[in-house]
């Protein structure tokens, strides 16, 4: 008879400080099992764990249990405390930072800059040394045996699994989590996620993963009003031109050989992504070639496959569902876990309808318990070098730099006229700033910051630590030359702060302007329904452009923002800083006084207002002007635009790549793009599925001096030349395909003939 009954404890649980207590298995009861022997494969340690475990504790290391006292989403599981293998939280937050407690002051988690920032850099080693930063700082505070920074009792103590990058397209601006995102370009989007995982993963032993990573949130996700309920009707065709090839390119052991992902709330076509066995098993672990990727649902999916999307009846069958569509671990909601420990017993139940449906709780867990091999929590901690990071890595000197260096880079220069840009150090001009975001601290940063920013705070107060940038002016600007004034908040009707910041614009040669967006704007649970800038910032900007003064207009946003007419037409200067974090008050002083010229470019297509609105947020055909892939009219800014303090000019291409000249008086750093298209004969020829009007392949970002030359070379061919067909394969049309490279100002095509 199926046994069902939690085996009785009877040994202890392994000391606290191992130097981890929380996370390592093999010290105690359990050292002389063959699990813990390291001679041995690790399929063979596995199966030997699995066959000592009753169906009760497979269930319990399956999700999160009551007795925890954790908020749901942050789960630890119940552990095998017969087994010497203790409870362990599968859940940390990983895209811009390390969600952890700080340690003390000034010893808080790295904060990188919003991955749309990231993403505008188009820079694979800034990714990269993200990775490699913060798991660095993942495992200094898994090696002090340390918490989330929530509020939960007892703590959450974070293991060596973190979920980030969030890769989900930022097809929609009014999107709310468009801020978490790097672009709207799937390929893009993939490059930064390879090298984001591999920087985390990888380090100087291969025998272990340094941090198992999870990508966020497979797949189709870009709503939040009604994301429990929503699951959109896509084609094959943008399913793998838009919506897969990021996750892809992650997921492939040749790619990023990423650990996990998140199921999401969404879905495709009546299936949701947390229990469909199309998305999990099929796509993900058979097309994409990652049969041993662990899916983890969003927190508590498993609940809204019962209400509201009236998929499943009860908690039994949404356990089944789950599980046998490829779900390993339900993070959030109760529906898997037993009823003695708090939940509604949807894997017992199951059992006992059906006892062979162990078989499906047994691959789950070893796809599970694979990441917590391949971490060394069951091997020797001595043997390990990342069980020997310290914690005072954590924000240190060097970390501190990155995160600087990467927002530095994050920034692109949408206009400046006349060289308004950079101020003129020798000069010195009378200088306001004035704008909501001029005193901003959390709207400096994406959402998923972090649990805390600064000692003692939370994600909904504390940021004391962050610079803002008035303090960075007022600490670095001649005081005899500065007049600040606020204006006006973010989204507010009140106008009483515009005279005076009218009055301060008039005692001065140039208007700093830092207008947007911020986290009550967009966020998790808010989708935007306007994309202008929202409160009073228009008229703000209106009655200080009727001083005919020099107008330096800053945007901090994470989802995209139409400036409208008047204040593209009317500011001498534009600069797009997305969300640069903690370090980007000090980095936008630093470039807009010319200190550096390392721009970035625009990872998105901004539209102006009245198209934007045209687009319903539902609909997910990308021929109908998504994106700069099909959009034909003409945008406030194009994906791939940005300009630079130098003159980056002579763009020449040829069969073996392009070369750039800088022909300016300063070096800097230049992005050049490269893009695959067909010709008008082939494109004709084409009618069973959209054909895009060009599409990114490759990108470099190259650093040329004063007066040299920049060269780049041809991206992979024939596979660039590839289009997605109506069924979502890759196919090779014969006839004329077009090569383009392009820094955003100047284009070279080279035709290739297939």
């Amino acid at each position: 008879m199926l046994s069902l009954m939690l085996s009785a404890c009877t040994a202890s649980v392994p000391p606290e400080h191992l130097p981890n207590g929380h996370a390592w298995g093999c010290y105690n009861v359990s050292k002389n099992l063959p699990f813990c022997d390291t001679t041995l494969p690790i399929s063979s340690r596995i199966d030997d764990l699995i066959s000592r475990m009753t169906p009760d504790e497979k269930i319990g290391m399956m999700n999160h249990w009551n007795g925890s006292k954790v908020i749901s989403c942050n789960m630890m599981d119940r552990g095998v405390p017969r087994l010497g293998i203790p409870p362990y939280m599968h859940l940390v937050e990983f895209n811009t930072a390390v969600a952890s407690a700080c340690i003390k002051e000034g010893q808080c988690s790295a904060n990188f800059p919003g991955p749309m920032g990231l993403g505008a850099s188009f820079n694979r080693s800034n990714w990269f040394e993200k990775g490699r930063i913060l798991s660095d700082e993942f495992r200094a505070f898994n090696n002090f045996d340390w918490f989330r920074g929530t509020s939960d009792k007892p703590r959450s103590l974070i293991g060596l699994t973190g979920f980030g990058p969030n890769i989900n397209m930022a097809r929609d601006p009014r999107w709310g989590r468009v801020s978490e995102v790097p672009s709207e370009d799937p390929y893009l989007s993939g490059s930064y996620a390879v090298h984001y995982v591999r920087g985390g993963q990888t380090g100087v032993d291969p025998r272990f993963t340094k941090v198992a990573m999870g990508l966020k949130h497979y797949t189709a996700y870009t709503t939040e009003n009604d994301r429990y309920a929503f699951i959109p009707n896509i084609t094959m065709h943008d399913l793998w031109e838009t919506f897969l090839p990021q996750f892809e390119m992650a997921a492939r052991e040749e790619g990023g050989n990423a650990s996990a992902v998140m199921c999401s709330y969404a879905g495709v076509n009546g299936q949701p992504s947390c229990g469909s066995d199309w998305l999990l098993n099929d796509i993900l672990r058979g097309n994409m070639s990652s049969p041993d990727i662990v899916v983890a649902s969003d927190c508590s999916a498993i609940d809204f496959l019962i209400n509201p999307k009236n998929l499943t009846k009860n908690a039994q069958q949404a356990a089944n569902y789950s599980v046998s569509g490829g779900v390993d671990l339900e993070l959030g909601g109760m529906q898997w876990q037993n009823r003695q420990w708090g939940g509604n017993g949807g894997l017992h139940d199951t059992l006992v309808m059906d006892p062979s449906f162990i078989n499906k709780i047994n691959k789950s867990l070893k796809r599970t318990l694979k990441i917590r091999f391949k971490t060394g929590q069951f091997d020797p901690i001595d043997d390990q070098p990342y069980t020997k990071i310290p914690i005072s890595i954590i924000n240190s000197t060097e970390h501190q730099k990155a995160n600087y260096d990467a927002a530095v880079q994050s920034f692109v220069l949408l206009k400046n006229v006349d060289e308004t840009l950079p101020i003129d150090g020798s000069k010195m001009p009378k200088i306001a700033i004035i704008g909501p975001h001029i005193n901003s601290t959390r709207d400096l940063m994406s959402d998923y910051l972090g649990d805390m920013i600064c000692m003692g705070g939370s994600p909904t107060s504390g940021y004391d630590c962050v610079p803002t940038i008035e303090r960075i002016f007022r600490e670095r600007y001649p005081k005899s030359l500065l007049q600040v004034a606020r204006g006006c908040d973010i989204n507010s009707t009140a106008t009483e702060g515009i005279a005076a910041a009218v009055n301060a614009a008039k005692e001065s040669d140039i208007v700093f302007m830092f207008v947007g967006i911020g986290h009550q704007q967009e966020g998790e649970f808010i989708d935007r329904t306007e994309v202008t800038l929202p409160g009073q910032q228009l008229p703000l900007f209106s009655q200080i452009s009727a001083l005919n003064k020099k107008i330096i207009t800053v945007l901090i946003n994470g989802g995209a923002v139409s400036l409208g007419r008047e204040v593209i037409e009317k500011s001498s200067a534009i600069v797009e800083a997305f969300y640069p974090s903690v370090r980007g008050a000090e980095a936008l002083y630093d470039v807009l006084t010319g200190q550096h010229n390392s721009w970035g470019k625009m990872p998105v297509t901004v539209l102006s207002a009245s198209d934007q609105y045209s687009f319903d947020i539902h609909d997910f055909n990308m021929s109908k002007g998504r994106t700069y892939k099909y959009f034909k009219g003409t945008p406030e800014w194009e994906f791939g635009f940005g300009l630079s303090y130098t003159n980056f000019s002579e763009l020449k291409c040829d069969r073996n790549g392009a070369s750039i000249r800088n022909i300016g008086s300063r070096g800097g750093d230049e992005v050049l793009t490269v893009y695959h298209s067909v010709s008008d004969s082939l494109r004709s020829n084409i009618t069973s599925h959209p054909v895009p009007i060009k599409e990114l392949v490759d990108f470099h970002r190259i650093n040329i001096p004063v007066g040299g030359v920049g060269s780049v070379p041809p991206p992979p061919l024939p596979k660039s030349l590839q289009l997605v067909n109506e069924n979502g394969l890759k196919e090779l049309y014969k006839g004329e395909h077009h090569i383009t490279y392009s820094n955003g100002i100047e284009s070279c095509s080279v035709k290739v003939i297939v």
